[in-house]
C-alpha cells in the first residue's frame, strides 16, 4: 500500500514538472505504473482460493512428514518421566470446508510413564510440554509456517483444530486414564476443547495459558504408592512361578513362558476408592495376569491346537482362574 501511494504521489509530481512532449518518459512511466497496478489488482477470488488451497495442502503434508518421522510415537524425556505422544490427523478436502472454514482435527494422545522413585508425579506442565514439542517439530520441518504468514495465513491454520484426545498414565505396571481422575469440566476444557492451531502456534504465551494446569487439577500419589505396588508385583510373580506347572485330570500343563514376567501383570487402580475432591491416589490395587496360551501335554492350548475338547478347555481355564483368584489375581 505504501508503494502504491508513493507512485500516486510520483505521478502527480511528474505531471507538474515534466514536459508533456517527452513522449519517451511518459511511456516508460506509464508502463512502470501499469505493472505496479497489475500486481495489486490482477489477483481475483480464484487466485486467492488457489493460494489458500496450496497452504492447506502444504500444512497437511508437513503433519504427514512429522508422523512419518515418528511412526508410532514421539518420545519426550522430562525430569518426572517419559512421554510418548501420538498425533492423528482427520482432515477434509479443501473444497469441502464450506462456510465454517473447518479443515480438520489434529488429535494428540499422551502416554506418560512416570518415574516411581520415590513416588509417581504427574507434572502440571504435561500438556504444555507436548503441545510445544509438536509445534516446534512442525516448524523445524517447515519454518515457513511461522516465517511467511503471507503463504500460511492464520485463518488457514486456525481451520485445523488441535486437542488432546486422551492422556494415559502408566505408573510401573499400572494404567490410569486422566478422564477418570480429573474433574469433568476441567478435563473437557483443557484437553478436549479444540483450539485453532494458528492461535497456539503464533503465540507461545497463549498456548501456555490454554494448556496450563494448576495444583488441584491433577491427582497426586501417596508416599507408599510405589513400594506397595512393587511388593504386589513381586508376590504375583511368585504365585505365577509356583503355579506354572501341574497336572489336571491326567494331563500335564505348563503356563506360558514369558521373557519378562513383570510385564505379564497389570495393576488396576480401584476407582471406587478414589475421591475426586482431594484427588489422592492410594495403593488400592487389583492384579490381572495377561499371558499367552498354556501348553497341555506339550501342545498349545489355543482353540485351534488344543488337545482338549471345547468343554474341557473351558473347564481347565476355570480351574486355573480359581487357583489364581485364591491369591487375589485375575487370570
Amino acid at each position: 500500500m505504501e508503494e502504491v501511494e508513493h507512485w500516486a504521489h510520483e505521478e502527480h509530481r511528474v505531471q507538474q514538472v515534466q514536459d508533456p512532449s517527452n513522449i519517451v518518459w511518459q511511456y516508460l512511466y506509464t508502463m512502470r505504473l501499469s505493472k505496479l497496478k497489475g500486481l495489486t489488482e490482477q489477483d481475483g477470488p480464484d487466485d486467492e482460493m488457489k493460494r489458500l488451497k496450496f497452504a492447506s495442502e502444504k500444512f497437511v503434508q508437513t503433519i504427514h512428514k512429522y508422523r512419518k518421522q515418528h511412526l508410532f510415537w514421539k518420545v519426550i524425556n522430562i525430569p518426572e518421566g517419559e512421554i510418548h505422544s501420538t498425533i492423528r490427523l482427520e482432515d477434509i478436502p479443501f473444497e469441502s470446508r464450506g462456510d465454517k472454514k473447518f479443515l480438520g482435527d489434529i488429535h494428540c494422545t499422551i502416554d506418560f510413564k512416570p518415574k516411581m522413585d520415590p513416588k509417581p508425579e504427574i507434572p502440571l506442565n504435561l500438556l504444555q510440554v507436548v503441545a510445544a514439542d509438536f509445534i516446534d517439530s512442525l516448524l523445524e520441518i517447515n519454518p515457513d509456517l511461522k516465517d511467511k504468514p503471507s503463504i500460511y495465513p492464520p485463518d488457514i491454520l486456525n481451520s485445523y483444530h488441535f486437542s488432546f484426545e486422551q492422556v494415559n498414565i502408566y505408573p510401573a505396571q499400572g494404567i490410569l486414564n486422566l478422564r477418570d481422575l480429573m474433574d469433568t469440566p476441567t478435563y473437557n476444557l483443557k484437553l478436549l476443547s479444540p483450539n485453532g492451531f494458528g492461535n497456539i502456534m503464533f503465540s507461545r504465551s497463549h498456548m501456555l495459558n490454554v494448556y496450563k494446569l494448576v495444583p488441584g487439577d491433577l491427582p497426586t500419589f501417596t508416599e507408599d504408592y510405589s513400594s506397595v505396588m512393587e511388593k504386589l508385583i513381586k508376590k504375583a510373580k511368585s504365585v505365577y512361578n509356583a503355579l506354572k506347572k501341574g497336572t489336571w485330570k491326567g494331563h500335564t500343563y505348563e503356563l506360558y513362558k514369558s521373557d519378562n514376567l513383570s510385564k505379564a501383570f497389570v495393576i488396576h487402580q480401584d476407582r471406587f476408592e478414589y475421591n475426586k475432591t482431594d484427588k489422592v491416589l492410594h495403593p488400592n490395587f487389583r492384579v490381572s495376569c495377561n499371558v499367552g496360551w498354556e501348553h497341555v501335554d506339550g501342545i498349545s492350548n489355543s482353540p485351534e491346537e488344543s488337545p482338549l475338547s471345547e468343554e474341557e478347555q473351558k473347564e481347565f481355564r476355570d480351574y486355573l482362574k480359581k487357583r489364581f483368584e485364591h491369591f487375589g489375581i485375575k487370570y
